[in-house]
């Protein structure tokens, strides 16, 4: 006999699995004197780890405050070249490394 019960007990133990891989255990540490990085995604400040931060092209924040400045490709560690793509942000220190034909008007 069907059991919708059962069938919604799994579909749940699945997608909590699922998610567990997806977004592992918090990383972070936000005690007093370390720094805090957050990106803008839809209204809502998210606090994510120093590789997204450097690689997010929306509006940014360290410890609470706005931060402008270059991008840089995910995953890419030391020194490599500023993304050239557009920005969300359109002061012109965030803009400073984006090629022209793609600069907020």
């Amino acid at each position: 006999m069907f059991d919708s019960t059962d069938v919604k007990t799994k579909l749940t133990e699945n997608v909590a699995a699922k998610l567990n891989e997806l977004v592992p255990d918090r990383i972070f540490d936000d005690s007093v004197g370390n720094t805090v990085y957050q990106v803008q995604c839809s209204s809502e400040w998210i606090e994510v780890t120093e590789a997204i931060f450097r690689s997010w092209t929306g509006l940014r924040r360290v410890n609470g405050e706005d931060h402008h400045g270059p991008v840089y490709n995910f995953g890419v560690a030391g020194e490599s070249k500023p993304y050239t793509g557009s920005r969300s942000c359109g002061c012109s220190i965030c803009q400073t490394t984006v090629v022209p034909e793609l600069k907020v008007n």
